[in-house]
């Protein structure tokens, strides 16, 4: 049985024991392309972040909760060694400098000193025990075809998923999707916009052909 490493769903960054930073991420995308995996017969190893979608049973899906990217991109380290990895999550790509340990009282103005996140799908993918085949995504909302290229080239992963906005459809906390596939080469082959069950079955369908 082949085997695959999903993760999904958005990280959090906390500020003090109640805020946060963090992205847009529902993870129906995530869940649409762990039922596309299931139909293929995959044993997966998912990480997910926060979630507003039901999880799917099954005793071929393990997983891991991973509130942040430190704790995703550990974990992702130890589930490396797999057939195909799928990295659908919205990670926070900066964290806080001072975390505070109590609540951060109210203030006329507030300055937060970030640091840079480590980049889990480049990390990955630049390590001797990467998977056999992997696949990111970026959401892009200009010069969109341009900055998943260069992420592509960037990240070194074998695809890249392009996802952009459409007719005021921002894609996040919908049931559709837009956008398609960039292989290494730079060939793009376009899926569209597609319910998100159709867009995670066209990607299977090309990953695996």
């Amino acid at each position: 049985m082949k085997t695959a490493l999903i993760t999904i769903g958005s990280t959090r960054e906390y500020i003090d024991p109640v805020r946060y930073i963090s992205n847009e991420s529902s993870g129906q995308q995530g869940m649409a392309l762990i039922k596309s995996l299931l139909k293929k017969n995959y044993r997966i190893v998912c990480l997910h972040g926060y979630l507003q979608t039901k999880l799917i049973i099954s005793p071929k899906i393990k997983y891991v909760f991973t509130p942040n990217a430190k704790s995703m991109l550990a974990e992702a380290k130890k589930n490396s060694k797999v057939d195909l990895a799928i990295f659908n999550a919205a990670v926070a790509d900066y964290g806080i400098q001072n975390y505070s340990k109590q609540k951060i009282k109210k203030k006329s103005a507030l300055n937060l000193q970030l640091k840079k996140n480590p980049d889990i799908l480049k990390i990955i993918c630049s390590s001797k025990q990467k998977p056999k085949t992997t696949i990111g995504f970026a959401y892009e909302t200009n010069d969109v075809f341009n900055n998943a290229k260069k992420k592509l080239k960037t990240k070194k992963c074998d695809y890249l998923i392009l996802n952009f906005p459409v007719d005021s459809d921002p894609i996040f906390n919908s049931k559709y999707n837009n956008g398609g596939i960039l292989n290494i080469k730079g060939d793009y082959i376009e899926i569209g916009k597609k319910t998100k069950t159709s867009f995670a079955n066209q990607i299977i369908a090309h990953i695996l052909k």
